[in-house]
């Protein structure tokens, strides 16, 4: 039994969530949260909105609002899909709470401190015209990299290039659409490069974990050498400075004497530094929390079962023997795999930094990049009213863009659930169950020396690999190994003729068919929660519950059944509805 944190990417709360998403980070986490709590581990699965950053008071000038009322107008249409996608998080929080501001604020003087941040200037976009500076986001230009127009001053979208300070080409305010001027400002700094040797070692170490191009990119971010990268912005919308606490350090220590920046009132915490301290700030706020004292005015997704009540936030973040697992888009990457665990390596305080970092590929609408301002996108929350929650969930875990880019394709929709949910699966079992009631009826009890030893085998032979596919978060070829024990199922079902026997033998035939469905309906569950259970109602299993130190996830011959209403699992579209 493993303690188990499940970290997902914080989505900015600017705008609708579409399948992007949902393949990238949201429905991976889900599965492997809930393929270990069938293992019988304690899963931890946290994450919330990135409620900062200049995503959100884009939109809120877009909106013509404040980005408070923005923050609180997403957040609650993301619980609300997030819910109907069936996602298993035990907490959902956001970074505006006080509870994340001080563990931000605490960790920034824990760097500071140990002497990983300093002051210093930087050359930063300046507007004469709004006589502020700007943000990254709210400056555009060419890339000095690929050259690719309209990127964002800090990062290129199309290469993936960290733009230095200044060097973006051509940059204007996207405020304005004029050329903007850089000007000098002061800002403290996270040192990377003194970190680089630990987080060598750290990466290195992750050579037979991570997935290969995972392990790569980031050795070669290492081999270009970490520079220093300002933690701090001239912005209005993010986590306050601890102004109090550095007068008082300042004070204290002779050595950092002069560590106050100019105008630090003005100054915020930069979103990339903060954002990511989340996973933290979130169990924590797990650890503290009970359904007694939610805070109603913010929304949260939060559950803590009774086998929980004696495990703290210390236990996932101090014991060695914990794993965290953290889930994420492509363009994350970096901020996962050097930067977070730098500023846990930093703060020297002994965290848990991350056993593997399951980065997903772009998952592409019919070619293209999603695109809500271009119209290029799907609704996400109305696919699934349309199509179903399993539905969706299969279609999107079988394109799952684990090593390269992939694509939502309606025509492969249809495809992957009519031919393979609803013809194979589905059909398999409730070709099967049908048959059996006419034959023998509901009520079931088969004896162990009718169940084929070769099937047993293949029984077993299948969850281990399919163990092995999921705990390396390799879930597509885990779901074809779903899909292909109902294949087999399929064919004994025909080999044996099934309809053509009496007695005896209809009986010995229906004992290994049903072993074969109360597997499918293990197998499934992370994929497909509602569906697997409604398995497990028609044949009268238990219900799929977490208990840790319980490990559900294996082969032992089910013998007692009672069948109940038979009814289809999934839904065949028979037009498709783009929406």
């Amino acid at each position: 039994m493993e303690k188990i944190l499940v970290a997902v990417a914080w989505p900015y709360v600017n705008g609708d969530i579409h399948p992007g998403h949902m393949a990238g980070y949201l429905l991976p986490a889900d599965i492997f949260a809930r393929f270990n709590r069938l293992l019988g581990n304690y899963v931890l699965m946290v994450s919330g909105s990135d409620c900062h950053g200049t995503p959100i008071t884009l939109q809120a000038d877009k909106e013509k609002v404040t980005p408070i009322e923005i923050v609180y107008k997403y957040h609650a249409k993301d619980i609300s899909l997030f819910k109907k996608l069936n996602l298993s998080y035990d907490i959902y929080t956001l970074t505006v709470t006080t509870n994340h501001a001080r563990i931000v604020q605490n960790m920034f003087l824990q760097l500071l401190r140990n002497g990983y941040i300093y002051k210093s200037t930087m050359l930063q976009y300046y507007s004469s015209l709004d006589n502020k500076f700007l943000p990254d986001r709210y400056v555009e230009g060419k890339c000095p990299f690929c050259y690719a127009a309209k990127q964002r001053s800090d990062q290129c979208e199309i290469c993936g290039h960290w733009i230095p300070d200044g060097q973006l080409i051509e940059p204007v305010s996207k405020l304005s659409g004029l050329p903007v001027e850089l000007k000098e400002t002061q800002h403290y700094f996270f040192n990377f490069a003194a970190l680089e040797k630990d987080l060598y070692s750290y990466v290195q170490s992750k050579k037979h974990v991570w997935k290969d191009w995972v392990y790569n990119e980031s050795i070669g971010w290492l081999n270009k050498g970490l520079k220093s990268r300002a933690i701090t912005r001239d912005i209005d919308w993010g986590i306050s400075l601890p102004e109090e606490d550095l007068r008082d350090l300042q004070n204290l220590q002779s050595s950092l004497n002069d560590i106050m920046l100019d105008n630090i009132q003005h100054k915020k915490i930069y979103v990339w530094f903060e954002a990511v301290v989340g996973y933290l700030s979130a169990t924590i706020e797990w650890s503290q929390l009970d359904n007694n004292n939610m805070d109603n005015n913010l929304q949260k997704i939060y559950r803590r079962s009774q086998y929980y009540k004696n495990l703290y936030w210390e236990d996932f973040w101090f014991d060695t023997s914990s794993k965290h697992f953290y889930f994420m888009g492509q363009d994350n990457l970096v901020f996962h795999t050097l930067m977070w665990p730098a500023q846990l390596i930093g703060t020297k305080l002994g965290y848990t930094l991350p056993y593997n970092v399951c980065v997903n590929k772009f998952l592409n609408l019919e070619g293209n990049k999603f695109s809500k301002s271009k119209g290029w996108t799907v609704d996400l929350s109305k696919l699934v009213d349309i199509y179903g929650v399993d539905e969706i969930r299969y279609y999107i875990a079988s394109i799952l863009p684990e090593n390269k880019e992939s694509d939502f394709r309606w025509d492969s929709l249809v495809e992957k659930i009519n031919n393979e949910l609803v013809g194979i699966i589905g059909n398999f079992i409730h070709r099967s169950l049908t048959l059996c009631i006419n034959t023998l009826g509901r009520q079931l009890i088969f004896t162990p020396d009718l169940l084929r030893n070769d099937i047993q085998n293949i029984l077993s032979s299948t969850i281990k690999e399919y163990t092995k596919y999921i705990a390396e978060c390799k879930f597509v070829d885990g779901l074809k190994l779903v899909l292909s024990l109902a294949k087999f199922g399929h064919k004994y079902f025909d080999e044996s003729k099934v309809w053509t026997l009496k007695g005896g033998q209809s009986y010995s035939v229906f004992a290994n068919i049903f072993q074969i469905i109360s597997i499918l309906s293990l197998l499934l569950f992370p994929f497909l929660p509602d569906g697997a259970s409604k398995i497990r109602e028609m044949i009268g299993l238990s219900k799929i519950e977490e208990v840790p130190g319980e490990n559900q996830l294996q082969y032992i011959p089910q013998l007692d059944f009672r069948l109940g209403d038979i009814k289809l699992l999934f839904k065949k579209i028979q037009s498709v509805q783009k929406c």
